[in-house]
């Protein structure tokens, strides 16, 4: 949650230059093409230009050539490819445009360049002219030859190509979403100058997954994140209604409390004060704070559901001064750590929260987190540990389980799994690892990169079940509003629960009050919207993304191995013996026809995740088609019906 991560480091593997090159890419040596291939697509569209033709009609282009619209939606990942019958003449440009909600993309091509440009228009402050456009990025490439194939794909490395003739030219990032297509020809009105082709059909591919039940893993908690109940507290009463029904309606029935840490007072009496939440400042936005909520946790579990509770910094009267007698204990940030906790103090503190919570919401949290992105000294953590376990189990709280201290990156969670291990007692006393994964955001355009930190975190947990315990982006390269950023993060979902065998999967924020939009459409699932009388609304797609995996996995259920001969087609199966579901992404550019081998179960659900769908269930039909960078859950029952 802290503003300050990976502001100095972004590696984004093969694409980590490209991302620092907003602007014009220039001066690249002419390129000299292949002869293009013989066409083995049907045309999809076909299309001819003159430029002394007939104007297009509309009074704002008055002697423009008419332009050739596409006919289709685009899905979010594409290959989209135009056959062109001649060169385009001298003199002459073709325009290829794409656009979104947001922002647009355009390859312009000549007889002797390729040229990509993307902008933003969606903002009043980008108007350079009669409307908003800004251009945010430019690349053009010189070539020599005869261009017949023009292709563009916008992938799952967040980065978009420009190939001829099957030679790639150019390659951008591209974070921003593309939904439609036009093609635009400009020339001189008084020649004869001609171009025609066709927009290509894409194929359709086929690919098996198949899934063994007999070979079962992690059994599951299910999905949440942390309310800020400050945020919660300024809904209307209509708007805490439909905040509870979203949140049945997804699943999210993990309360990952964010409590009341440095203003705490000494007798607990002010942990659910609003007046006293401690503020957490996000840009411009109003504060959201640490503080807790009896009345939320008891709804929590009287829909189902279950509390985390982790505090983070410690109020002063549970610390004390680190004097370090060896190698100093470095945090997250670079700083050297001069203050510890006091294990016994902290311990009793946890436990009069627990005496607390039973009282006032009639149970203790099921899970208590030692502490949250706060550095302590390993053998501080180890004390933290035993003394919370034994204190707990005196207080009559043996139920309740322990789970690891939360680190703000995956490495620095491997060492603490490494180091804990070093104090045989507390690493006994331990439930569960768990991480929250900023870092993952240094290989958003590469996700396969990040398997080998998910691997250690494995094999270095020996057994014990992972809890994946904050989700989201922070970094300002990625707080576009966009699916296509939003199925990166989704492909985290997917590596936790298959790579690590997570138990529960946790966003940052549930709901977060915000006014600039950037804030909520990264960090939190849902908003307050004002111009609706403060009720909870989306802040961007992440909520549909998490809502593919959440519906249809449900507490209790067990996932059983899965797998497809196809790499970008990512699979998830899960059952309890009677429900079963089956997740499957396709981060492809390519349409996939599945052949599911899964005796047993016999499907009569299929939800559909995508740009243009919101997690919309339907009947299971008889042949199953997942398109480019959609998410399809097949399921035995319906997630509407779940209570």
């Amino acid at each position: 949650m802290n503003e300050n991560r990976l502001r100095c480091v972004r590696v984004l593997g093969c694409m980590g230059l490209l991302a620092l090159c907003a602007g014009k890419v220039w001066g690249q040596q002419a390129l000299r093409l292949p002869e293009a291939q013989p066409v083995m697509q049907e045309a999809a569209q076909r299309f001819t230009f003159a430029s002394d033709g007939p104007a297009g009609p509309g009074w704002t282009r008055p002697d423009a050539i008419a332009r050739v619209y596409g006919n289709e939606s685009l899905p979010v990942l594409f290959r989209r490819t135009l056959r062109l019958d001649q060169d385009v003449p001298r003199e002459s440009k073709l325009s290829w445009i794409f656009t979104g909600p947001h922002a647009g993309l355009t390859v312009e091509l000549t007889d002797t360049k390729v040229h990509l440009v993307e902008r933003y228009y969606d903002s009043v402050a980008l108007s350079g002219g009669s409307y908003p456009d800004k251009v945010v990025r430019e690349q053009e490439r010189q070539f020599v030859g005869h261009v017949r194939e023009l292709t563009v794909v916008a992938d799952a490395h967040l980065s978009v190509m420009v190939i001829l003739n099957g030679e790639k030219v150019i390659e951008a990032p591209l974070v921003f979403d593309l939904t439609r297509q036009q093609l635009m020809f400009s020339g001189p009105r008084n020649e004869h100058m001609v171009l025609s082709g066709a927009l290509l059909k894409e194929r359709t591919g086929e690919t098996t997954v198949s899934v063994e039940p007999g070979k079962t893993h992690q059994v599951m908690l299910g999905f949440g994140g942390s309310p800020s109940i400050p945020a919660y507290a300024e809904l209307s009463d209509e708007g805490k209604k439909e905040y509870w029904a979203i949140l049945r309606r997804y699943n999210l029935l993990i309360d990952r409390e964010y409590p009341m840490g440095t203003q705490m007072k000494q007798d607990l009496s002010n942990v659910d004060d609003l007046h006293d939440a401690t503020p957490h400042y996000y840009g411009d936005n109003f504060p959201n704070g640490e503080v807790s909520d009896f009345e939320y946790s008891r709804k929590t579990r009287e829909m189902g559901g279950m509390v985390l509770y982790e505090m983070w910094a410690l109020p002063s009267w549970a610390i004390e001064a680190y004097t370090n007698t060896g190698k100093p204990v470095i945090d997250a940030w670079g700083k050297v750590v001069k203050k510890a906790a006091k294990p016994d103090v902290y311990a009793r503190t946890v436990v009069e929260f627990c005496r607390k919570a039973k009282e006032r919401s009639g149970a203790a949290p099921e899970i208590v987190g030692i502490e949250n992105e706060v550095e302590q000294p390993p053998q501080v953590f180890a004390a933290m540990t035993t003394a919370l376990r034994k204190a707990l189990d005196a207080a009559g709280f043996q139920t309740t389980k322990i789970q690891m201290a939360d680190a703000p990156y995956m490495w620095i969670a491997v060492n603490r799994v490494k180091d804990l291990k070093g104090y045989p007692e507390a690493w006994k006393a331990t439930d569960y690892t768990a991480a929250h994964q900023y870092d993952y955001q240094e290989f958003l355009a590469n996700p396969d990169m990040y398997d080998e930190r998910l691997q250690s975190m494995r094999e270095e947990s020996e057994g014990k079940p992972f809890l994946a315990t904050e989700i989201c982006l922070n970094d300002g390269a990625y707080q576009e509003p966009s699916y296509r950023v939003a199925l990166q993060v989704g492909q985290l979902y997917q590596k936790d629960l298959t790579e690590l065998d997570a138990e529960a999967l946790m966003y940052c924020w549930l709901l977060l009050d915000v006014e600039q939009p950037t804030f909520g459409s990264s960090r939190s699932l849902l908003v307050p919207d004002r111009s609706q009388g403060e009720v909870p609304v989306a802040s961007s797609f992440e909520l549909r993304v998490l809502g593919a995996f959440s519906r249809h996995v449900l507490k209790g259920m067990k996932r059983v191995e899965s797998e497809s001969g196809d790499k970008d087609l990512l699979t998830a199966a899960f059952t309890d013996g009677t429900k079963s579901s089956l997740i499957v992404m396709n981060r492809s550019i390519e349409a996939k026809r599945l052949n599911v081998e899964w005796k047993g179960p016999k499907w009569t659900r299929m939800e559909k995740t995508s740009f243009y769908l919101e997690n919309v269930e339907s009947a299971a039909p008889e042949e199953v088609v997942v398109q480019s960078g959609e998410i399809v859950t097949l399921s035995n029952f319906s997630a509407e019906e779940q209570k």
